[in-house]
């Protein structure tokens, strides 16, 4: 046969035998039709082109030739070469994305894949993963924000050490606040709420982990209940002064999604910092705020199931500083000084007395200031204990 030979698939020569069927007069268009599972147009066209060509009348026109969507090999080997040099490392879903946007190059993940299946540094996913109940999201954005915090090396050899404060709407996976601190305590997380607040306003509620920061820890709970006091921290403080409801994460899996979010940003966020060449948190919070945050919302946000948001704008009267700082009491000394921080505060105000109960509030830039009753009073600078 040698060139006339034609290689036919099982479909192909069913097709091709009822065609012969037809034209020998032994099959109608009509029953042709209902045993091919087409229309009797269709079987009329096939008919007709085996009439013509013979037997490979059956077999599709595209086959042999190449695809009108392929990639060109030189558009690959220029994918090659950038995922080689400053792309090292990162995820095909990234790597396809920043293709696209910074590069003209518009090729799907599985592509990119195919092209890089040899590539060794090419991240590779473990797909087992422990079973868990699935929980529904929250119908209303701001009824329930994920917060946390994660200690990573975010800004690569040479750079500040940072760790990342993030908090995530449940509703939408929204990235509500995203910020970098030199540590992890009080005043940086009472920092990232009166960020979401006066952006976003009041949510609801807040899922958090079981930290000390968060929640009185057994012992002091105990101690201030038998001082018969409230046991709440200070950030317990500044929640109940907003009216948001505080939920204590029992595990890491039950706030998943702000335990996904990280894993997200400490494979995204790192490289796009390093592709930027950022080394310090100062840039790299004004790089979230310009670039990283509003891209982040915008591929990976979804439309929550209410369209009534749950957030409560705050009001023109809401004093930030006297909500977002830590308070604390002190008594007036004979010298008119109070004990605060190893070190002592000369008060100048003639309205307080020795033996009087003041309230010391420490903003959130970390400055020190002085009330009694609500109203501020004078103080000199700090002055340091001796030894």
């Amino acid at each position: 046969m040698g060139d006339r030979t034609v290689l036919m698939s099982l479909r192909e020569h069913l097709r091709g035998r009822i065609c012969e069927e037809m034209l020998l007069g032994r099959l109608s268009e009509k029953e042709a039709a209902g045993r091919l599972f087409l229309s009797v147009r269709q079987v009329r066209r096939l008919k007709k082109r085996v009439k013509q060509e013979g037997a490979k009348g059956v077999i599709h026109r595209l086959r042999g030739r190449p695809s009108a969507r392929r990639i060109s090999q030189e558009v690959l080997e220029e994918v090659k070469r950038l995922y080689e040099g400053r792309y090292l490392g990162w995820n095909m879903t990234h790597f396809s994305e920043r293709l696209q946007e910074a590069h003209g190059i518009v090729v799907s993940r599985e592509r990119v894949r195919q092209a890089l299946r040899e590539e060794a540094s090419r991240p590779r996913r473990n797909r087992r993963r422990k079973h868990r109940r699935w929980r529904a999201r929250r119908g209303r954005e701001g009824e329930l924000v994920q917060m946390d915090a994660s200690i990573h090396a975010w800004l690569g050899d040479g750079g500040e050490e940072a760790v990342l404060i993030s908090a995530i709407d449940d509703a939408t996976g929204k990235l509500l606040w995203a910020e970098f601190f030199a540590s992890d305590g009080t005043l940086e997380n009472l920092a990232v709420i009166r960020g979401i607040v006066s952006k976003h306003g009041i949510p609801a509620e807040i899922y958090l982990d079981r930290s000390g920061k968060y929640f009185a820890q057994e012992e002091l709970a105990l101690a201030a209940r038998e001082r018969g006091e409230e046991p709440v921290t200070q950030f317990g403080r500044a929640m109940k002064e907003l009216g948001i409801a505080m939920i204590k994460a029992r595990s890491p899996q039950a706030k998943g999604r702000v335990e996904r979010l990280f894993g997200t940003l400490q494979d995204r966020l790192v490289k796009e910092l390093a592709l930027c060449g950022i080394k310090t948190r100062e840039k790299a919070n004004a790089y979230l705020r310009r670039e990283f945050v509003p891209g982040f919302n915008s591929r990976f946000a979804v439309r929550p199931e209410e369209k009534d948001g749950a957030f409560v704008k705050a009001s023109g009267a809401l004093d930030y500083n006297a909500v977002f700082c830590v308070k604390e009491i002190r008594t007036v000394q004979n010298d008119y000084t109070i004990a605060y921080g190893g070190a002592k505060v000369q008060l100048e105000d003639q309205a307080v007395w020795a033996g009087q109960k003041v309230e010391v509030r420490v903003w959130l830039d970390s400055s020190v200031h002085v009330y009694a009753k609500d109203r501020p009073l004078r103080a000199r600078t700090v002055v340091a204990r001796a030894g």
